[in-house]
């Protein structure tokens, strides 16, 4: 007869397979990958994933007919439409001036847009989504080649299901993909549903993130961080925002405060400081504060923060700073970056603050892809801090879930225009 001997592990060498990656992750169901690095030649575009077809047992490929220039510039025109034609539209009566007993630019001081006209509402969501499918149909995926109609079909077909999915874009092009629509159906009228229009919208449909370049997640390294009583956070800010008190920027602070063992910086030195500190492990970083776009020699303008003390930090002020990471504790932290800009160049590089936050060791960057409304904004911050610090969601799920309560219970699309860099299976690690 057989008898089970007893064991007991003295040495585990693979760790219990841990190790890579640190945390149990999620492939995503959809994984659009867009090579862009020659700008003088298309854009060569693949998706795999669960969720498409097997075509020969290999990934869907195809070269589009756009080059990363155009992609970019009706990016940027997408951006700009959103501010023009949503963000600061103003009431008019029939005579051209602003509407008697509306609020002055609603759209923009409102965060419930419920009360508003609903005919008014609707027509400058069909504009946000007709440019949405633009970008994304007529020009990124635009053509009539055989493999480009299949390549298109079969991408809606995958976006266009009915359950939300984790899609992920890998790509050289940093565009505004939540902001992305879907085509209209054939049987939609001229006069949509804001239910149908919402629908419309990738950012409403699925859980999304961007990766790409160095803004991909790294595979965590074989260290522990120092044990915590509670978790780390910063709140990094301008108190002359909102000094008056209209938004809800106190209530996000608070939240911080009582989320966790919270850290306060107003001054780029405090900051500088703290980014040099080898023991430095944050898990959620926010930044609050403005911000403004300057360019360097033939660059692209790029996006420099201000906190109270009005000194600029850049990409180059964090890497300046941070030490490199094998000398450091490990510090992957999920970064916020609720900046407020009074104006967004065409060409500006949305992504050149991220990424070196990533090279400081950021596990994912959430941030507002066109100028938003300070009002929204903290509202927005504190939905989403609230939930994150519980440690029970994913910035994946609280940013598919946030863009959905706004546009349903808000009749708001902003919340799309927050984009996640990396980070959709990032999650806040509470001690027991």
């Amino acid at each position: 007869m057989a008898h089970e001997l007893p064991t007991r592990v003295t040495h585990d060498p693979s760790l219990g397979f841990t190790r890579l990656p640190r945390h149990v992750i999620r492939h995503p169901d959809l994984v659009v990958g867009l090579d862009a690095r020659r700008e003088d030649e298309p854009v060569q575009a693949r998706m795999y994933g669960p969720e498409v077809p097997s075509l020969s047992g290999s990934e869907h490929t195809v070269t589009l007919n756009v080059r990363p220039r155009e992609v970019r510039s009706v990016a940027a025109r997408l951006r700009q439409v959103w501010k023009d034609e949503f963000v600061a539209l103003q009431p008019l009566d029939a005579s051209g001036r602003p509407a008697l007993g509306r609020t002055p630019l609603p759209y923009a001081s409102l965060v419930d847009l419920t009360a508003e006209p609903e005919a008014e509402l609707r027509a400058a969501l069909a504009r946000l989504a007709r440019y949405g499918a633009q970008l994304l149909y007529d020009v990124l995926l635009g053509g009539d080649s055989e493999e480009l109609k299949l390549f298109r079909g079969f991408l809606t077909d995958v976006l266009g299901a009915d359950r939300p999915l984790r899609v992920r874009f890998h790509s050289d092009l940093h565009l505004p993909w939540p902001m992305l629509c879907l085509p209209a159906a054939p049987d939609e009228g001229p006069e949509p549903d804001l239910d149908g229009l919402f629908g419309r919208f990738l950012g409403y449909r699925h859980q999304l993130e961007h990766t790409g370049g160095n803004a991909y997640a790294r595979v965590a390294d074989d260290r522990d961080p120092p044990p915590r009583s509670a978790p780390a956070v910063s709140l990094n800010h301008d108190t002359g925002v909102d000094a008056e008190g209209l938004t809800r920027a106190a209530d996000v602070a608070t939240a911080l405060a009582d989320g966790g063992d919270l850290v306060e910086r107003t001054t780029r030195d405090e900051l500088e400081r703290a980014l040099g500190d080898t023991l430095l492990d944050e898990q959620l970083m926010y930044f609050w504060c403005h911000g403004h776009f300057t360019a360097s020699g033939d660059e692209p303008p790029y996006l420099v923060l201000k906190l109270t003390d009005q000194r600029a930090i850049d990409a180059h002020s964090l890497r300046a700073h941070r030490p490199p990471p094998r000398a450091c504790v490990p510090f992957r932290p999920f970064v916020l970056l609720n900046a407020c800009y009074a104006g967004l160049p065409g060409n500006a590089d949305l992504a050149y603050l991220g990424k070196a936050l990533f090279d400081a060791g950021a596990c994912g960057v959430l941030g507002p892809q066109i100028e938003m409304p300070q009002r929204f904004a903290a509202e927005y911050a504190l939905a989403f801090v609230t939930r994150y610090l519980t440690g029970r969601e994913t910035a994946g799920d609280i940013a598919h879930a946030l863009s959905r309560h706004f546009a349903d219970t808000c009749h708001n699309p902003l919340a799309f225009a927050y984009a996640l860099h990396s980070g959709m299976d990032s999650r806040l690690e509470r001690t027991a």
